[in-house]
């Protein structure tokens, strides 16, 4: 046998033995994930699973103040280019830190209900992906406020009638239908929809109620 092909057969065996020192190691590394993705299932890629299921804390002291909130977008606009679709699992946080608004207008509401989520008096519901508050129910607690990321929920003397629905300013290029318009703030348990409103407080209820059961 010569040199040469003594040569090729060590550098062969070389070459096996590195791939399974490769492979190995990637059994090594990768096969803890694979197990742990196999035990959460339906993980997201982007946000974990325990962020996910992040429950913001209650301070159940509520502060009843002569002041309601308001918030500075409303839920009649619509922008000329189509809103992507959100997963509905992300707070609005974390949707504003992946994509921001998700619209061409910085400010406009993400509309994924961290602020409902607070609100023990349930005085906030989503319409067409934008908080709204429902003035009979609310104490004027400014928790909402606190938690929203785009700080378009403003504290307001309960008897002020005539806002800016927008938090938009003159500089900011927008597509929203409602950039900085004045309308009046109007109830919307005023509007046909106390019914409605009780319904949704108690789906709130019962979903609380069927997060706690599965929590056990």
């Amino acid at each position: 046998m010569s040199f040469k092909m003594i040569l090729r057969i060590i550098l062969l065996i070389l070459v096996i033995l590195a791939l399974a020192i490769l492979i190995a190691f990637s059994f090594y590394i990768f096969l803890p994930s694979i197990s742990k993705n196999n035990s959460t299932k339906n993980e997201d890629p982007v946000i974990s699973f325990s962020e996910l299921n992040y429950h913001f804390p209650m301070n159940k002291n509520i502060d009843v103040t002569d002041k309601k909130a308001f918030v500075m977008c409303s839920c009649k606009k619509s922008f000329s280019l189509e809103r992507p679709l959100v997963n509905e699992n992300y707070t609005c946080f974390m949707e504003k830190s992946l994509h921001g608004s998700g619209t061409d207008c910085v400010f406009a509401c993400i509309g994924l209900g961290d602020c409902a989520k607070v609100c023990f008096q349930n005085a906030i519901v989503l319409q067409n992906r934008t908080a709204v508050i429902i003035n009979e129910l609310c104490c004027g607690c400014g928790k909402c406020a606190e938690v929203c990321p785009q700080k378009i929920i403003k504290m307001i003397p309960k008897n002020e009638k005539i806002v800016q629905h927008c938090a938009s300013s003159q500089e900011n290029n927008t597509s929203c239908t409602k950039k900085n318009l004045e309308e009046k703030n109007t109830d919307i348990s005023k509007k046909g929809f106390k019914i409605w409103a009780f319904c949704y407080r108690i789906i709130k209820r019962v979903n609380r109620f069927l997060l706690k059961l599965e929590g056990n």
